[in-house]
């Protein structure tokens, strides 16, 4: 048995693997009949700001006689702790080894946690192969928003379950039940073939065009997603676990809908989270309140891809301003669409605590209509002079780098955009790089080549270095790079993660951690080109055919790109 207080005495975040915060569950893990460790490959601050994870540790936990515990990413010093004493890594709840549970999981929101997956299996003592994993090894379960096109990390995963994983978890754990005793690939198939919106890639072969297929008749041959129909009476966790330590996002994050009303052609959650759902306001109002009462949190956002759509926004608003206006509790919006923007909610929020105003105009104004964002610069303009006029200090802009069909002329129109913000309201504007997506109408497209990348970035810090209402802020063009690189690799790329983490890679969504150099390392020594991944490439949506995540957008796609070519040209 490990010293746990002598690891905690030599560790810097001592508190982060403690357990016993306010609302924490306690299981019966001992006497469960199914043990489940539920982990997010990321640190515990990170860990503990995704909704997915508590949601799900709630729900698990809800079921008769099965026990879910924690996990997460442990700091460097902890791991080096870990491999020297040869100890395996442990949940937070009972310090048990994740090997001793029937399943764990993991909830992955972005590829460049795959090396994590890989590093938190091995410090687990759990084979990081799916083949290699013997009978006694816990099933190794994922799901999250990378499961719309996982074969990148395939290898590594005994099962997925594609889309939202609320409901289908409890089937799984149901099913499993009457499965304890037989074999351990028995148990998986039984699982693929039952369990709606599961996929396990050990029942399925790649040909030579990369299509995806099943290599029994039983097993299914399209994985379609999976999502909550009654979004009203979906599981959410009012008694929020309150971290002995500050997390990332330290506040409650109210779920009010899911799916989003609009079109954005380059935006993947938008498409494979459809159709949008709502709670009502009554339902929002008392777990709101719920929450607030377990937890006596300061701040309450409203979380959803687009707040402001929301049929009833005006009666949440009103009615949780009016709850906790003396309790001084901040009501927030995480980022708001211009064209459902009221600055009368905005003004009503801000007499119980001001936060920040975020905008994403995405591109230049003639451009916004073929990606699906037919907003005019004069309806920010106004915006910005209404925030102006009512004491907001300063706005935030998102914009998209290498979108299709950018020009000269969209870069100039951003520019003016910028410009005339800048003289009403102090802006910060956040550059992102393209990623041609799965389950997109752009999923075709080609990554944004490099050197135009770099003269856009040079142009906008030229152009505003003197403007001292300007901010501007760039994503890492090579992290872009390798994020597109695993959501659309196939299977060949589980040996390019594998290389990467050998070679040290783990962390990497920080930027203190992530090295470009060993991925460009891991592929030339597996004779790999990127241009295979990143490039034009007709064959491409056959690598994840065989999951049906999206809702269908080829006539969109159509009426989008014929708009676009009566006003200029598109290649």
């Amino acid at each position: 048995m490990f010293d746990l207080e002598a690891i905690l005495r030599s560790v810097q975040k001592p508190i982060t693997y403690l357990n016993n915060e306010v609302n924490s569950i306690h299981p019966d893990t001992k006497n469960a009949q199914v043990k489940i460790a539920l982990g997010y490959p990321d640190t515990y601050e990170v860990g503990m700001s995704n909704l997915g994870i508590r949601i799900l540790y709630d729900v698990i936990n809800s079921i008769n006689k099965v026990a879910c515990e924690r996990f997460f990413a442990p700091e460097i010093d902890f791991e080096q702790i870990l491999r020297r004493d040869n100890t395996f890594l442990f949940t937070l709840e009972s310090k048990r080894s994740l090997k001793e549970f029937d399943f764990v999981g993991f909830s992955i929101s972005s590829e460049l946690n795959y090396t994590n997956v890989l590093n938190l299996l091995s410090l687990s003592g759990i084979p990081v192969y799916s083949e290699e994993r013997e009978e006694r090894d816990p099933i190794i379960l994922a799901g999250g928003n990378c499961s719309f096109y996982p074969e990148a990390l395939s290898d590594f995963i005994d099962i997925w379950i594609v889309g939202e994983a609320e409901e289908a978890i409890v089937e799984l754990v149901e099913f499993y039940r009457g499965l304890k005793g037989l074999k351990r690939k028995q148990i998986l198939k039984e699982l693929a073939k039952n369990v709606r919106g599961v996929y396990a890639p050990n029942f399925y072969v790649v040909d030579n065009e990369e299509n995806v297929r099943p290599v029994e008749q039983e097993i299914p041959y399209f994985i379609e997603r999976r999502f909550v129909k009654d979004f009203e009476k979906a599981a959410f966790p009012s008694k929020w676990i309150v971290p002995l330590c500050q997390i990332i996002h330290d506040r409650i994050s109210l779920e009010i809908m899911r799916g989003c009303p609009g079109h954005c052609l380059f935006c993947q959650a938008g498409f494979c989270y459809k159709p949008v759902r709502k709670r009502s306001a009554d339902k929002i109002i008392e777990l709101g309140l719920e929450a607030y009462k377990n937890t006596g949190y300061e701040e309450i956002s409203l979380l959803s891809f687009s707040a402001g759509d929301h049929p009833e926004i005006e009666k949440i608003v009103k009615g949780l301003t009016e709850k906790f206006r003396e309790s001084n509790v901040a009501i927030s919006f995480p980022s708001l669409r211009i064209d459902s923007f009221s600055f009368h909610l905005a003004n009503r929020i801000s007499q119980v605590k001001r936060t920040g105003l975020t905008f994403a105009p995405e591109t230049g104004e003639s451009l916004r209509p073929f990606i699906g964002k037919p907003i005019s610069d004069d309806k920010l303009l106004m915006l910005a002079n209404e925030a102006k006029k009512t004491g907001w200090k300063q706005l935030k802009l998102y914009f998209i780098i290498g979108l299709p069909g950018e020009t000269d002329q969209t870069i100039s129109e951003i520019e003016n955009l910028i410009k005339k913000v800048s003289r009403i309201i102090s802006v910060k504007c956040s550059f992102n790089v393209f990623i041609p997506k799965p389950h997109t109408p752009f999923q075709r497209e080609k990554f944004p080549d490099r050197q135009m990348y770099e003269e856009t970035r040079k142009r906008l810090l030229k152009n505003f270095s003197k403007n001292n209402f300007v901010r501007l802020k760039f994503h890492p063009y090579e992290v872009s790079l390798i994020e597109c690189l695993l959501s659309r690799g196939n299977r060949k790329i589980g040996k390019i993660v594998e290389d990467v983490w050998k070679q040290g890679g783990k962390m990497e969504n920080w930027s203190e951690c992530f090295s470009f150099e060993r991925w460009h390392k891991a592929m030339a020594l597996n004779s790999f080109d990127f241009e295979d991944y990143l490039g034009d490439n007709p064959l491409i949506c056959n690598r994840w055919r065989h999951i049906k995540a999206s809702m269908p957008f080829e006539k969109l796609y159509e009426i989008r790109k014929n708009y676009y070519k009566s006003i200029t040209t598109f290649s």
